[in-house]
């Protein structure tokens, strides 16, 4: 069976995903309660790091550059001014400029879609009914019709964002945006500034190439190449799995840069 197979599967919700927010939209006194579900998958190769010679996780603890372990409460959030020079808060401090969560998505603007810049876009979520059938099934298809899409903001998190609330195949959709200061100017770019201007022949011959090469957008004669390779390799391994027994070994004591150190030098004395 391959893994592509055994991702089919799983069970519903762990392809479709679970709710990561509930809430609702709000255009004036309408209220649309909904679910936002992430709707793309990340299908990148995950591996886990482990000792060779016991074949056990490798943890990773805090250490300073003074080589000792920082247990949680010693840690504080320093904001860089310069090289070295920072300005230093306890959590508690940032804790209390962070917006408060929010269950509501208050739209105040129709835009037209097709308008907004999609570098812009940051990340997509489906916005699924929650017992408000009618009034989400009115809403998706105003924006169909129209090609509207809604602006508002959302709390996800602790972290405010831009929303983008439109039509996609069928669904209600929420899009974050990035906020305008996220996204670079080309234009600031010295060596973009000065770029010799193509001649007539020069300009006749790329569109010729291009008029070639353009046709329909198929994004599924796209593969990931990389992944396909290691679920190869996955398949070919099959049998020669190594089974983990982490319940059964506690978490291996944090040590010091400095006890490491001394005891891999005694480890030599002989």
């Amino acid at each position: 069976m391959t893994t592509e197979e055994k991702a089919a599967e799983l069970p519903e919700g762990e392809v479709l995903g679970r709710a990561i927010w509930s809430g609702s939209l709000t255009i004036g006194l309408v209220n649309i309660p909904v679910k936002a579900v992430p709707i793309t998958r990340d299908k990148r190769i995950h591996f886990r790091t482990l000792h060779r010679k016991c074949q056990t996780p490798i943890h990773y603890s805090r250490v300073c550059e003074e080589g000792d372990d920082v247990p949680a409460e010693e840690i504080v959030y320093g904001y860089r001014l310069a090289k070295g020079k920072y300005i230093l808060f306890e959590k508690s401090e940032l804790n209390e400029v962070r917006p408060a969560s929010s269950d509501q998505i208050e739209l105040d603007r129709f835009v037209n879609f097709f308008q907004v810049d999609p570098h812009y876009f940051d990340r997509t979520y489906l916005l699924k009914p929650d017992g408000s059938e009618k009034a989400y099934s009115l809403l998706r298809a105003v924006m169909e019709k129209t090609g509207k899409a809604a602006m508002g903001r959302m709390t996800i998190s602790a972290k405010e964002h831009i929303v983008l609330v439109h039509y996609y195949q069928e669904a209600i959709v929420a899009t974050i945006l990035r906020y305008p200061d996220e996204v670079l100017d080309p234009s600031h770019f010295p060596e973009l500034k000065e770029l010799p201007e193509p001649s007539e022949k020069e300009l006749s011959l790329a569109r010729e190439i291009v008029d070639k090469l353009t046709g329909e957008l198929e994004l599924s004669k796209y593969h990931d190449g990389y992944r396909e390779r290691i679920e190869a390799l996955v398949e070919s391994k099959m049998g020669k799995e190594v089974v983990l027994h982490e319940a059964k070994k506690g978490k291996p004591e944090a040590r010091s840069l400095m006890e490491a150190l001394r005891e891999t030098a005694e480890s030599f004395k002989g």
